[in-house]
């Protein structure tokens, strides 16, 4: 097992979505069921936690260092990290009952991509994925979609990558900026040979993918033809997401899921950080206002 460090003391019940902030030197995460965001600041090693009302998704860096566009569970807004103030987008979509938002990014074009999964039913189709473009205007791009995660983009901007948890499929299409001619997807990675299941995902600036496998208990990273070319196994056995950052952008983040079974020094929950020889992108900015 690679050498870790806890990035916090914070267990989360549903840990998602790290972003590297390189303009305030901090990692974003959220713990979905807590309804928090946390951070954590590397340049005064300080914790910083916002709570909400409802539950908080994905989360995205904008063109305002102070801003993020954030889905909720079934909405989209900007908050303010040091306002405080929630500015819910004033076009909105109806998801079906029991259908909430899940994993999320933005693309090189500065538009966020957000996908969708049943909370009650999670072996049927009802999820979808979403894109917020810089006028604020809401598109459905996929959809019959089981478990919807994994949203990341290739280092050139010419691919969306994506996964079915329940399929245990990570797909790839081309991306553009006209939606019109985003093309049917292709199975990027057939894992059901894997014990676990695809999770969230980044890609290094090798624009190899880096998959967080919840229930395997690892990261996986795949290469340009999809081929496993490296493991990093984890001390928590449901991690769920993962992004680079750090100074120098070779710290891999991990975020993570509590097990149900665990006890206090099992790590389920927290969020690791682990030392690469890979670099990785800075996050794409959401453009829009």
């Amino acid at each position: 097992m690679n050498k870790y460090s806890i990035v916090s003391d914070d267990k989360s019940i549903l840990g998602e979505s790290p972003i590297w902030d390189e303009f305030y030197q901090r990692i974003y995460w959220v713990d979905i069921e807590s309804k928090c965001l946390h951070a954590w600041s590397f340049l005064d090693n300080k914790k910083l936690e916002w709570n909400f009302d409802n539950r908080i998704s994905a989360i995205s860096l904008t063109n305002n260092n102070d801003e993020l566009i954030c889905a909720f569970d079934n909405f989209f807004a900007f908050y303010n990290v040091n306002t405080h103030h929630i500015t819910r987008l004033k076009n909105q979509i109806s998801l079906p009952a029991n259908v909430r938002f899940n994993d999320g990014k933005t693309d090189g074009y500065g538009r966020f991509w957000c996908g969708t999964m049943s909370e009650s039913n999670p072996s049927k189709a009802d999820g979808s994925i979403y894109m917020v473009d810089e006028k604020l205007e809401i598109h459905k791009i996929f959809d019959n979609i089981y478990i919807s995660n994994s949203l990341t983009f290739s280092t050139d901007n010419k691919y969306i990558y994506y996964a079915d948890t329940f399929k245990k499929k990570i797909y790839r299409t081309n991306l553009s900026k006209d939606i019109l001619n985003i093309k049917a997807s292709e199975i990027f990675v057939d894992n059901t040979s894997l014990k676990g299941f695809p999770d969230g995902s980044t890609v290094d600036l090798n624009g190899y993918l880096w998959n967080a496998e919840w229930n395997g208990g690892q990261v996986i990273c795949y290469d340009l033809n999809g081929d496993i070319i490296n493991r990093i196994k984890t001390p928590m056995s449901r991690p769920t997401c993962c992004a680079f950052g750090g100074p120098n952008m070779n710290v891999l983040f991990i975020t993570s899921a509590l097990e149900k079974k665990a006890d206090r020094s099992n790590l389920s929950g927290q969020t690791i950080s682990i030392n690469t020889d890979k670099v990785g992108n800075y996050s794409n900015r959401f453009v829009g206002n």
